[in-house]
């Protein structure tokens, strides 16, 4: 449903200002709903049938491909001649700011992630041409090689350690990322790298500089969103975190759940990557996140130092006081300070589940 929204308000734009404001609603709404929304446990009957779901996949990737063209459009056809042109244009401009990065993460990006995991070669190139319009395609390698299978080491590029700050984490991830894709395949790296400038390329050709340069700045704010997502599912839980450690942090937002293709379930994800994302399911034990992904990011990204003030009490109730510290290398990132003035929101029941040996 939001990225049908984001089609409309791009394919129907430009738009007058009060217009373009009013689009911003359903964002509003979902930021609401995952607030003060229910908590979804249940798992889908074994019955219903895989290719469903894989339509869902499809129907996505689709969007996001739309999308993108109709951003570029609608860009393309902003007027700058008189102030209330350039008015109306900076209020369309707010609306992408707000909605379109959002977008690309729940359209793209999620359904990538998913179908990078998956055995058919088609899907595995799906999920990359999704990555690689968003200027990502390294990621098909980093995160399979680097994060599955370093999971919470100090070579694991999405796993905070605790105490680093969400831009320290976020530094390190991508020069990790990097690192790791291009000393395992150099070659489908500089591939991937020469697609993203011949699609740049064409996407500037087609709506100007302007319409690529709006490109860039949303897939950042996606990519930012989905290393803040990292960011906040593995805080804390490193390799020296003890013997029973988890794999990630509980979420069972059901907004989160269903707008993330199931990305809550993520401690099952790490225990059976290759399983489809609808059949994931939650597990028992772990620390619990207290909002769905979209406010823990904003919560990550405007307000760091709460959010891991929060996260070590967290921890350390888990831990019964014991305080792992950073790695030497990395104790420049952040200490935490300690004024917080807590989080009230209301415990949701989900889970877990434990790493397994090696």
């Amino acid at each position: 449903m939001f990225p049908l929204t984001v089609l409309g308000f791009l394919a129907s734009g430009p738009h007058r200002p009060l217009v373009a404001l009013l689009w911003t609603l359903p964002m509003l709404l979902l930021l609401l709903a995952e607030y003060f929304g229910p908590a979804e446990t249940r798992v889908v009957p074994e019955p219903v049938p895989a290719s469903l779901f894989d339509a869902l996949l499809y129907l996505l990737s689709v969007l996001q491909l739309l999308n993108l063209f109709a951003l570029g459009r609608m860009v393309s056809q902003l007027g700058w001649s008189g102030m209330a042109e350039v008015g109306a244009s900076l209020a369309d401009l707010l609306v992408v700011r707000t909605m379109v990065s959002a977008d690309f993460v729940s359209a793209g990006i999620c359904p990538a992630h998913e179908l990078i995991h998956r055995r058919s070669a088609g899907q595995r190139h799906l999920g990359r041409l999704l990555l690689a319009t968003l200027g990502y395609d390294h990621f098909y390698l980093a995160h399979k090689l680097g994060h599955h299978a370093r999971l919470g080491s100090a070579d694991d590029p999405s796993t905070a350690f605790r105490g680093e700050s969400f831009e320290a984490f976020y530094r390190r991830g991508l020069r990790q990322q990097w690192r790791i894709a291009w000393s395992a395949r150099r070659g489908a790296v500089l591939a991937g790298m020469a697609f993203e400038l011949g699609w740049l390329g064409v996407y500037t050709m087609l709506f100007g500089p302007l319409a690529m340069l709006v490109l860039l700045h949303q897939a950042r704010g996606a990519i930012r969103t989905l290393e803040s997502v990292n960011y906040f599912q593995h805080y804390g839980l490193t390799e020296d975190s003890g013997p029973g450690r988890v794999l990630a942090w509980r979420n069972d937002s059901a907004v989160s759940l269903f707008m993330f293709l199931a990305l809550t379930r993520h401690a099952d994800h790490h225990r059976r990557p290759g399983v489809s994302f609808w059949a994931l399911r939650p597990a028992a034990e772990g620390p619990q996140m207290p909002y769905g992904y979209m406010v823990m990011a904003l919560w990550v990204q405007r307000r760091n130092e709460s959010f891991r003030t929060w996260a070590e009490r967290q921890l350390d109730l888990g831990r019964g006081g014991v305080e792992p510290r950073l790695p030497k290398a990395d104790t420049a990132s952040g200490a935490i300070r300690t004024a917080f003035p807590g989080s009230g929101k209301r415990d949701r029941r989900n889970g877990a589940g434990r790493m397994p040996a090696g």
